[in-house]
C-alpha cells in the first residue's frame, strides 16, 4: 500500500496570498535576445552582484537549480537552461513521479540582505502556473535544493512578484515569516503590465522597516516590515500551479534576462575611527532584574540577544572612551515579529546631563538606532541605560550599542550660518525628527562649520530631507585642506531620509573647513538644509588585511532538541582600519554584519554532518582578506529517537483516514512514518518535514483502506539521523460517507469564480469569488436514505466574508446556517444533522449575501448517522450527538458536542458504552 507525499500546493509565499480574478490567455515568449530595458535602480545603492545569464550554462557555483515536487509540477534541474542571453525554464506536459507537469527555477548560493533587488522576465501567459521572484533561506532537509549544507536558514520571505498565468497583469507583492511559525504580511496585488506580453522589470528594495516594490520603475507598493531578518537566498522560479492547464502551447517556458543585486551605499553607521562598541556580554554591559538569553532575533553581531522578564529590568552599556569630544550613539534594534517594546527608553548620561530617547521596538526595524549626538568625557558615568518606560507593551529587548565620535551641526545649532531668505518648516522633518529649512532662491546659501577635535580625514555626511517639492540639483562644496571641492550633487538630492555620504577630505583641526549648499540659478524646487556631520575616517585604499589566525572551534550538541551549536574563535585582526570579520560555512557568509570580538556562534547545524568554517577580516574600505585556512567541523551523531508525536486524532473518510496531530518543535525532524495496521504506508519517503510546517494541520491522508474496519494507525517521528520516535497510535473505522470538492462532479458554481491559493482539506486548491450573485453547489450521491451529519471544511483567509451562508436542503426542507470565513475555520464544521433520501436530491449552498469579503469553498462532507447516534471522535472521549436541524425527531437524540465545540475532526460509529 502506497500513498502520495502531500506537500504544501506551493511555497509559504502562497498561503496567504489573495485571490487573482483575471483570466487572460497567452503565448509562448520570445526564446533568446530581449531588447535592452531602462535602469530602474533608486538611489543611494551600487551593483554588488549580478548574473547576466551571458553563457551556455547555468553557473552552477552560483544557483541551486531547484527539486523537489510543488503544487501540480514536478521541479526538473533539465527543464533549466541557459542560452541567448537568458535564463530559460521550460513547462512540459510530463507525467514525473506523483505530478503530470514539470518545471522548474534556480536558488542562489550566494545569501543577500539589505539593498535593492531586480529581475527582467517574460512569463507564460496560458493558464496553469505561477512564476515569482523571490527570497527566502534554505534548509538541509527542504527538497528544493537537496545539495544545500547548512544551518537552518528559512527565515524572512519577500515575494518581489508572484504571478499567476491565468492572470499575467496581476503582481502579488507579500512578505512572511517562517519563525517562531508562520507569519504572513500580506500586501495585495498590483495591476501591471502583461507580463506574457515582453520583458519588464521587476524590482524591489529591502529596507529595515520597509519593502518599497517595484515594476516597470514604478513604484507599485510599500509595505511595512517588521523582523526578524536574516541573509536569504534569491528563488527564481515557475510552477504548475492550478488546474485545469491551458495545453494548447506546451511545452512552453519563462524567461528571464538577468538578477542583480545593489547593496547600499555606506550610511556612516560602520566606517568610523575609534568607535566605541559594546555588546551584550561584553565588559562595560551589566543588567538589573531578570533577564533571559534570546537566539530568536538577530542582534548586530550574531543572534545571542537579551530579553528581559521582569517588570522593571534595565541594561546599561558603560563604554570606556578615548577621549573628550562629541559621540553619536547608535542603538541596535533587535527587531522580532512585533514583540519588542512599544517605548523603549533609552536614557544617555553625557556631559549635559541626561536625554532620555523614547524608542518604538516593533517600527525601529533590526538596524542601529541613532539615539542623538552627545559630549562626553571619559571616566565620569557616561552610559546608556535601557528601560520600559511607563505604559509601554511588549517585550523589552537589548542587544549592542555603540559610540561613534562624530561632530554634527544641525541647522540653527553653533556652526550653522545662512544667506538669503530662508525659513523653517515643522512639517518637513529632518535628522532627530527636527524642523528643517527652506529657501527657493538660488541666490541663498547654507553653510556648517564644524570645530574638529584634531587634523585628519573625514568622511562628510548630509541629512537629506525627503519631500518631492526638492530641487533635483542640490549643491554641496566641502571645503577642506585641499582648498573648494568642486560642487557634489548627490542622486539622493530629492531626499532619502537619511545620512548621505558627500565623500573623504583631509581637515585641519580647527574651524577652518566647511560644506556650503545651494543650487544653481534657473532649477525650481526648495533648497532643504538640516544637519551636516563629520566622521573620522582613514582614506579608501586597496590593500585588504590580514588573514586571521588561531581559528578553533567546540560543538555542543542537544539530541533532545535536534540542535548542535558551534562555537567558532580566532584571534582577531586589530588593525586600524578593520571593522570586524566575516565567516564562512562551506565558502558561503553567515555573518550579517562584520563580527567585531574573536567569536562567533552557528545554531542548528545537522548531526552527523562534516563543514568547513573559514573567517576573514574586513576593513573600511569594503577591502577583505584571504580566507582563513578551512578548518574542519565534524557535526556528533545524534542516536537520539525524537519526542513520540502529541495530539494525534483519526479522521473516518470513504475508504480512508485522515490523521492529524501537532508538529514536532525538534530541529532535525526529517518527517513521519505512517503505519496502517502494521504496514508502512510513505514507502518513498516521511512526510510532513520541519520545512512544510502547518501541513500536519491540515491532514494527511492513509488511503485504501476498508470500510466498516476498524484500523490501528501509528505515526512515527524520524530525525535527519534516521532515528525513528515511539509510536503514536490511533483507531479509525472508515465509512461509506459522502465527500465532494470543488474538482468533484457533484459541485457546480454561480457566477465568476477563480482559483484561490489559501489551502482546502488536505491542502488541496479552493475556490473563491467576490461580490453578490456568487453561490456554490455541493451535490452527492447518497447511496441510501437515512440521517446524515453535515460539514464543510471552511477555508479561512483575513479579506474572506464574516457571514458565508450555507443551506441545506434535506428530505424535509431546508435549514441554514452563517459562518465567518475569516477566523475559527480550517477545520470541518458541523453544519448539523439532517435527512436525506437517496440520490442527489439533498444538497449544499454556499452564497455571500453581505458581498463583503471573499467567498471561499473547499469540501463538504455527508457521514451516515448509526441508528444509535453514537460517535466518537478518534482519541477523544465519547461525543454523544443528537438532534439538530429539520428532519431528527426531538427524541430521537440528546446533542452533546464533544469537546464543548461545533466543529469535529470526524467520526466514527462505535458500539455501546
Amino acid at each position: 500500500m502506497t500513498v502520495r507525499p502531500v506537500r504544501f500546493l506551493a511555497s509559504l509565499a502562497l498561503i496567504a496570498s489573495t485571490l487573482t480574478v483575471s483570466a487572460l490567455a497567452g503565448v509562448a515568449p520570445a526564446a533568446a535576445d530581449p531588447p535592452p530595458g531602462p535602469n530602474h535602480v533608486p538611489a543611494g545603492y551600487q551593483l554588488d552582484w549580478s548574473d547576466e545569464f551571458a553563457g551556455a550554462t547555468l553557473a552552477a557555483n552560483d544557483w541551486y537549480k531547484r527539486e523537489g515536487s510543488k503544487a501540480i509540477c514536478k521541479n526538473d534541474p533539465d527543464n533549466v537552461t541557459v542560452g541567448g542571453g537568458v535564463m530559460h525554464i521550460a513547462l512540459e506536459k510530463e507525467v514525473n513521479g506523483d505530478t503530470d507537469y514539470t518545471c522548474g527555477g534556480i536558488i542562489s548560493t550566494k545569501t543577500f540582505g539589505y539593498g535593492y533587488y531586480e529581475t527582467r522576465a517574460r512569463l507564460w501567459g496560458d493558464k496553469g502556473f505561477h512564476s515569482a521572484f523571490w527570497q527566502m533561506g534554505l534548509a538541509d532537509y527542504v527538497p528544493d535544493a537537496p545539495l544545500y549544507k547548512g544551518p537552518y536558514n528559512r527565515f524572512n520571505e519577500i515575494d518581489g512578484f508572484e504571478i499567476d498565468s491565468h492572470a499575467p497583469g496581476t503582481v502579488q507583492q507579500h512578505t512572511h515569516w517562517t519563525v517562531p511559525q508562520h507569519i504572513g504580511n500580506p500586501g495585495g496585488v498590483y495591476a501591471g503590465p502583461d507580463s506574457s506580453d515582453g520583458y519588464h522589470t521587476y524590482g524591489y528594495e529591502w529596507l529595515p522597516t520597509e519593502i518599497r516594490f517595484y515594476v516597470d520603475g514604478v513604484l507599485s507598493r510599500t509595505l511595512a516590515y517588521p523582523g526578524p531578518h536574516a541573509l536569504q537566498n534569491v528563488w527564481l522560479t515557475t510552477l504548475g500551479f492550478t488546474e485545469p492547464v491551458t495545453e494548447t502551447n506546451l511545452p512552453g517556458e519563462t524567461t528571464w534576462d538577468y538578477f542583480r543585486y545593489y547593496k547600499p551605499v555606506d550610511s556612516a553607521s560602520d566606517v568610523a575611527s575609534g568607535d566605541v562598541l559594546v555588546d551584550n556580554g561584553d565588559p562595560g554591559y551589566a543588567e538589573t532584574g531578570t533577564w533571559s538569553a534570546a537566539s530568536d532575533a538577530y542582534g548586530y553581531q550574531d543572534k545571542l540577544t537579551r530579553r528581559a522578564a521582569t517588570t522593571g529590568a534595565s541594561a546599561t552599556w558603560t563604554p570606556t572612551l578615548p577621549a573628550t569630544q562629541s559621540y553619536e550613539v547608535y542603538a541596535w534594534n533587535p527587531d522580532f515579529i512585533r514583540t519588542g517594546s512599544t517605548a523603549a527608553r533609552y536614557e544617555i548620561t553625557h556631559d549635559g546631563g541626561t536625554t532620555n530617547v523614547l524608542v518604538d521596538q516593533t517600527k525601529a526595524g533590526q538596524q542601529w538606532v541613532d539615539l542623538g549626538s552627545y559630549v562626553m568625557t571619559p571616566g565620569a558615568g557616561r552610559k546608556v541605560q535601557l528601560v520600559n518606560n511607563a505604559g509601554a507593551t511588549g517585550t523589552l529587548r537589548a542587544d549592542a550599542v555603540k559610540f561613534v565620535p562624530t561632530v554634527v551641526i544641525d541647522n540653527g545649532g553653533a556652526g550653522y550660518t545662512e544667506a538669503g531668505p530662508w525659513t523653517s518648516t515643522t512639517t518637513v522633518k529632518g535628522w532627530q525628527g527636527t524642523d528643517t529649512r527652506y529657501s527657493s532662491t538660488s541666490t541663498s546659501t547654507a553653510r556648517w562649520t564644524p570645530q574638529l577635535p584634531s587634523a585628519g580625514r573625514y568622511d562628510v555626511y548630509a541629512w537629506i530631507p525627503g519631500n518631492s517639492l526638492n530641487v533635483t540639483t542640490a549643491q554641496y562644496v566641502v571645503n577642506s585642506s585641499a582648498g573648494a571641492s568642486a560642487p557634489v550633487d548627490p542622486a539622493e538630492s530629492v531626499g532619502v531620509d537619511r545620512w548621505v555620504r558627500l565623500g573623504n577630505y583631509q581637515f585641519a583641526a580647527g574651524g577652518t573647513g566647511w560644506v556650503e549648499l545651494s543650487k544653481p540659478s534657473g532649477h525650481e524646487g526648495y533648497l532643504r538644509a538640516d544637519a551636516v556631520k563629520f566622521v573620522p575616517a582613514p582614506a579608501a585604499d586597496a590593500v585588504p588585511p590580514a588573514t586571521p589566525t588561531d581559528v578553533t572551534n567546540t560543538v555542543q550538541t542537544f539530541p533532545a532538541t535536534g540542535d548542535a551549536v558551534l562555537d567558532l574563535q580566532w584571534t582577531p585582526v586589530t588593525d586600524a582600519d578593520v571593522v570586524g570579520h566575516h565567516v564562512y560555512l562551506d565558502g558561503r557568509r553567515q555573518t550579517a554584519n562584520p563580527v567585531r570580538r574573536g567569536s562567533f556562534q552557528l545554531h542548528e547545524l545537522a548531526a552527523g554532518q562534516t563543514y568547513q568554517l573559514s573567517v576573514t577580516a574586513i576593513d573600511r574600505s569594503g577591502n577583505e582578506s584571504p580566507a582563513s585556512a578551512p578548518v574542519a567541523v565534524q557535526v556528533p551523531a545524534d542516536a537520539q529517537a525524537p519526542a513520540t508525536p502529541t495530539g494525534l486524532m483519526g479522521e473516518a473518510a470513504n475508504g480512508q483516514a485522515v490523521l492529524y496531530w501537532n508538529q514536532s518543535p525538534e530541529l532535525d525532524l526529517l518527517g513521519y512514518n505512517i503505519y496502517a495496521d502494521g504496514v508502512l504506508v510513505n514507502t518513498d519517503e516521511p512526510v510532513g518535514n520541519i520545512g512544510n510546517p502547518g501541513l500536519v494541520a491540515q491532514g494527511i491522508p492513509v488511503p485504501d483502506l476498508a470500510n466498516n474496519v476498524a484500523h490501528s494507525l501509528q505515526v512515527k517521528a524520524v530525525d535527519l539521523s534516521g532515528n525513528e520516535s515511539a509510536p503514536a497510535t490511533v483507531s479509525v473505522t472508515p465509512l461509506p460517507m459522502a465527500i465532494v470538492g470543488v474538482a468533484d462532479p457533484g459541485y457546480t458554481e454561480v457566477g465568476v469564480w477563480a482559483p484561490s491559493s489559501v489551502p482546502g482539506w488536505l491542502t488541496t486548491g479552493t475556490r473563491a469569488a467576490n461580490g453578490v450573485g456568487k453561490s456554490a453547489d455541493w451535490r452527492p450521491d447518497l447511496p441510501s436514505g437515512g440521517r446524515y451529519d453535515v460539514y464543510a471544511w471552511v477555508p479561512n483567509h483575513e479579506n474572506s466574508t464574516a457571514a458565508a451562508h450555507y443551506v441545506i436542503t434535506h428530505a424535509t426542507g431546508t435549514a441554514s446556517t452563517d459562518l465567518s470565513q475569516k477566523t475559527g475555520g480550517m477545520q470541518w464544521i458541523l453544519l448539523g444533522r439532517y435527512q436525506f433520501a437517496a440520490g442527489t436530491a439533498g444538497h449544499v449552498t454556499v452564497s455571500n449575501p453581505s458581498s463583503a469579503g471573499y467567498l471561499r469553498t473547499s469540501y463538504t462532507k455527508f457521514v451516515p448517522v448509526s441508528p444509535d447516534c453514537r460517535r466518537v471522535l478518534a482519541g477523544s472521549a465519547h461525543a454523544e450527538f443528537g438532534a439538530e436541524g429539520s428532519g431528527v425527531g426531538a427524541g430521537d437524540c440528546a446533542v452533546r458536542r464533544g469537546g464543548g465545540g461545533a466543529s469535529e475532526r470526524g467520526v466514527e460509529v462505535v458500539g455501546e458504552h
